[in-house]
């Protein structure tokens, strides 16, 4: 292993240039079962540097090699070039290993990242950390949540306080309309905080809104007002468990369609039947006259000026005196519950984007040495407790 003066290396990245000159004169970088030439030492620096790991490197392939890659490691606040061999098996320092459950496992293997995060012990201190998996090398990269640092904007996408905070505990977040660097056309993402490349990854994904929803079709209009975050009433849904049909607000959450379900223009009201064209007056907030309603209450005919709430039912004017009734009726009571369609592309990434809570802290933000002992201190999930 190389040392070197830590000041000078982070005032000159030659000097780290020069340094694996040395140590990568007979290596190659590793490509999909391929080599290349090891050609930019200063980029490979600037890296490590910044806390990533090399490539993955073959060292002495002609001779007897070994495959793995450099990290810069600080031990005794000393910069040394550490070389991480790669594992046949996925390998966990046991230091980590007793706070990572099998949910973070899972994740670890679909993901490459734990998607939450995970406080060490350090010297008797919970330190909070971001894991994610080098699937090159079947180990583990870790991060300190104090390293990550979130911008308001992300790629032309301005984030919201939750869709920051989502981040900082190492949740993944979706962001739709992400500019293109190129110029070409926006794009959608599902944005991961990734401890192996010290920062954030993007996976793309296709959010196209369908054509049809529950039997009613949507127009090109209907479509990209979704798709930009608006909420569009569809009236007459088939509903797919029960049958019946329902009207819904329908919105774009993160990843999948929400269908509220919400009040809808009666097709009978009181003994009267109205007319889609009433029915539509009513859907789009107007007022429509009637007379001849039949009382629930005292069968004596009534007249009326009803409008539609969607979240109340048919509002009821009478005239005397301005007076208002809202009356939902069997007509147009709704049994449907909220509804989520998953719209992603990998079916996996709905997984992802739930949220994951982290290990609650005690009041002091500090564990003890043995797992069993703060065990009783700390809200630990059972999963993560021997």
């Amino acid at each position: 292993m190389a040392l070197f003066n830590e000041k000078e290396h982070l005032q000159n990245i030659a000097a780290l240039s020069e340094e694996l000159a040395k140590i990568l004169k007979n290596a190659v970088i590793v490509v999909h079962n391929d080599y290349k030439e090891i050609s930019d030492l200063n980029k490979m620096a600037k890296n490590l540097i910044e806390g990533k790991r090399t490539p993955l490197l073959e060292m002495n392939p002609e001779g007897e090699s070994r495959q793995g890659k450099y990290v810069l490691t600080y031990p005794e606040q000393k910069p040394t070039l550490h070389f991480i061999e790669k594992q046949q098996t996925l390998q966990i320092p046991s230091a980590l290993k007793q706070f990572l459950s099998q949910e973070d496992m899972d994740k670890l293997q679909q993901f490459g990242n734990a998607n939450r995060v995970i406080y060490v012990d350090e010297k008797g201190v919970a330190t909070p950390k971001y894991v994610s998996l080098d699937k090159e090398t079947n180990t583990l990269a870790t991060m300190s949540a104090s390293k990550l640092s979130v911008a308001d904007t992300i790629l032309g996408v301005t984030l919201t306080e939750q869709q920051k905070e989502n981040l900082k505990q190492g949740n993944p977040i979706l962001l739709k309309g992400l500019t293109a660097k190129d110029g070409g056309e926006n794009w959608d993402a599902v944005v991961s905080v990734d401890a192996l490349n010290r920062g954030l990854s993007f996976k793309k994904v296709d959010l196209s809104i369908p054509k049809e929803i529950l039997g009613i079709k949507l127009d090109k209009e209907q479509q990209q007002q979704i798709k930009h975050g608006e909420t569009v009433l569809l009236y007459d849904l088939r509903s797919a468990k029960t049958g019946n049909l329902f009207s819904a607000a329908v919105s774009l959450k993160e990843g999948h369609l929400e269908l509220k379900p919400i009040q809808d223009a009666p097709k009978k009201l009181l003994g009267l039947e109205l007319s889609e064209e009433q029915r539509n007056q009513l859907r789009v907030g107007e007022s429509v006259s009637l007379a001849g309603l039949t009382s629930n209450k005292t069968g004596k005919l009534f007249d009326a000026s009803i409008t539609l709430d969607a979240d109340k039912g048919i509002v009821f004017n009478f005239k005397k005196g301005e007076t208002q009734a809202v009356l939902p009726t069997a007509e147009t009571k709704t049994n449907e519950k909220a509804l989520k369609i998953p719209l992603l592309d990998d079916a996996a990434y709905t997984g992802l984007l739930k949220k994951t809570p982290s290990i609650a802290l005690d009041k002091n933000g500090s564990v003890n040495e043995v797992v069993e002992a703060h065990s009783k201190d700390l809200n630990i999930p059972k999963s993560l407790k021997k």
